[in-house]
């Protein structure tokens, strides 16, 4: 007599749910690098695409913008702590630095903190605030580096952004950068 069966048998299943379980064992150390990596390099374009943001308002508006570290309700600047706690970007109308109180500068772009395991700081000069005038120049001197990276180090897809005083702002392995020794 033949039967014409239909289905897995249980040994079948559990072959075939050993080898999923073996093969994603696998693939996970590189997916978690591929995650980071990722983070780290989406967040060092995010900061350069401020750059740039900042740089075009401040032409198109004949006025100062300023991108510096945001504070922790986003409303203003604050000197401590690094870049990964978040940035904003803002016509600075009275020149000061900072975002009026009374509300009356635009805040242009707010970008919210980075992930725990990201340090992201530089050199002085681009530590703290950058100021973008009306010409489109920065308030860098000649060229200023930040580092972006996470516990795995330097040498594991660490990304630089060179600021210069024309205000571009490019991306690069932190590796490229010569000098450079280990991150903020």
């Amino acid at each position: 007599m033949v039967t014409n069966s239909k289905g897995f048998t249980l040994l079948e299943l559990i072959i075939i749910i050993t080898i999923v379980g073996i093969s994603m064992a696998m693939a996970a150390p590189g997916l978690r690098s591929m995650i980071a990596n990722n983070q780290i390099s989406s967040s060092a374009s995010d900061f350069a695409s401020a750059l740039q943001l900042a740089k075009a308002e401040a032409v198109a508006r004949v006025n100062s913008v300023v991108i510096c570290k945001k504070n922790s309700d986003s409303t203003g600047c604050i000197a401590s702590g690094d870049w990964s706690q978040g940035w904003i970007v803002f016509s600075d109308d009275n020149g000061d630095g900072s975002v009026a109180a009374d509300s009356s500068e635009t805040v242009l772009l707010v970008h919210e903190a980075l992930h725990e395991r990201i340090t992201f700081g530089g050199e002085d000069g681009v530590n703290e605030l950058i100021t973008f005038r009306p010409a489109g120049t920065s308030s860098v001197d000649g060229t200023k580096v930040l580092t972006i990276c996470d516990e795995r180090g330097l040498e594991y897809s660490s990304r630089a952004i060179r600021v210069t005083i024309t205000g571009r702002g490019s991306v690069m392995k932190a590796t490229d950068i010569a000098g450079l020794t280990a991150c903020i």
